[in-house]
């Protein structure tokens, strides 16, 4: 029961951005990057919001680095 309370926030706080951004005459992902440029603390919402659409932009969950990339990233 918490999930189903926990994802409809999550959504509603989606639906929100959503039409922040087309308020402000801007995409969704505009509006992201605009409130993560401005450089004040973000909600609790603004964060979980932020996040989903970070996660959203990955295809699924990305391969560990071996010890030789974690090797040359040092170098």
């Amino acid at each position: 029961m918490a999930e189903t309370k926990n994802l409809s926030r999550v959504e509603e706080m989606d639906a929100s951005f959503e039409r922040r951004a087309r308020a402000n005459g801007r995409t969704f992902e505009q509006e992201v990057e605009f409130l993560l440029e401005r450089k004040q603390p973000l909600t609790p919402e603004e964060r979980v919001a932020t996040i989903r659409y970070l996660h959203s932009r990955c295809n699924g969950i990305q391969p560990s680095l071996t010890l030789d990339e974690i090797r040359e990233g040092l170098m």
